[in-house]
């Protein structure tokens, strides 16, 4: 038996742009840049479904264990996906140092 996926709780800082409308109002008034309009929209995006599903089954057709993961944004911008990737680049930057 399939199940939807978890419902998703979002990071703090997506809260802080989408708290009361506040990135509508941002885009509203305009001034942004071109890249600051597409980091931050990768960022809210990111984790969600809006950026794909991963659908992951058992290997055996009688188990009803399903598992859906949503696609990140891989933004250097997004709390999640930067810190990822910097630590990724700290650990390359050890073993390049030694």
């Amino acid at each position: 038996m399939a199940s939807a996926p978890p419902a998703y709780k979002p990071r703090p800082l997506k809260n802080l742009f989408t708290a009361n409308g506040c990135w509508a109002d941002l885009l509203e008034a305009g001034g942004l840049r071109q890249i600051e309009v597409e980091s931050i929209s990768k960022m809210l995006a990111c984790g969600t479904s809006i950026l794909g599903v991963k659908h992951y089954t058992c290997g055996n057709e009688h188990c009803p264990h399903v598992k859906y993961l949503c696609n990140t944004c891989h933004c250097r911008a997004c709390p999640s996906c930067g810190k990822k990737s910097t630590d990724q680049w700290i650990a390359v930057q050890n073993v390049n140092a030694n």
